[in-house]
């Protein structure tokens, strides 16, 4: 993700609010990356699942922003309450964009609930003699469960980047399409 911000900056490039968001939610997909890693390799399952999660929300709102002229204002400090994203909104223009996302989004939002995913979370059966342990700390109930984790995060590693980086290129890349929206705009306040 670093390479990927240092590209587009180059050696000079004035900052203002506008780009500060988008740079914002790089940081913010970072974020879940490494946390969704350390997780794994800490082997908790609640955890990668529930940043895995977040890091698909973070996408959600990048191919929200990305096709829809001007809604990164949405984002800006200071937009008006009404204006918030709805997280079901963006799920759902998601996965009419995608197929799939909902099916995906569900099934990590099964490890941030209390769930079936979850009932009988601690418990591991043993092979000697039929028996269950149980530990207080989490772990993946299977190999199988551990390599979706990992196998997830590549891909929200993948769609995270380059969601990103045609985001950018529409709002501010030498060719843009658009044009970033000034802030501050009526409505929003400093």
């Amino acid at each position: 993700m670093t390479d990927l911000a240092a590209r587009v900056f180059g050696d000079k490039q004035e900052l203002d609010v506008p780009k500060m968001t988008l740079m914002s939610l790089l940081t913010r997909a970072q974020a879940f990356h490494d946390g969704t890693l350390n997780a794994a390799r800490s082997d908790n399952p609640f955890a990668s699942f529930t940043l895995l999660r977040s890091y698909a929300e973070n996408a959600a709102i990048l191919i929200w922003v990305s096709e829809k002229q001007g809604e990164i204002r949405r984002l800006y400090p200071g937009a008006p309450v009404e204006q918030k994203f709805s997280i079901g909104k963006l799920l759902a223009y998601a996965e009419n964009g995608s197929g799939g996302f909902a099916g995906i989004y569900s099934q990590l939002s099964g490890f941030a609930h209390p769930s079936a995913a979850t009932a009988l979370s601690g418990w591991r059966t043993t092979d000697e003699h039929s028996l269950v342990s149980w530990k207080s700390t989490p772990q993946f109930k299977t190999e199988g469960d551990f390599m979706l984790a990992c196998v997830w995060l590549i891909e929200l590693a993948d769609a995270n980047a380059q969601l990103w980086a045609l985001t950018w290129t529409k709002y501010f890349g030498p060719n843009s399409e658009w044009g970033a929206p000034s802030w501050p705009e009526a409505g929003l306040s400093r």
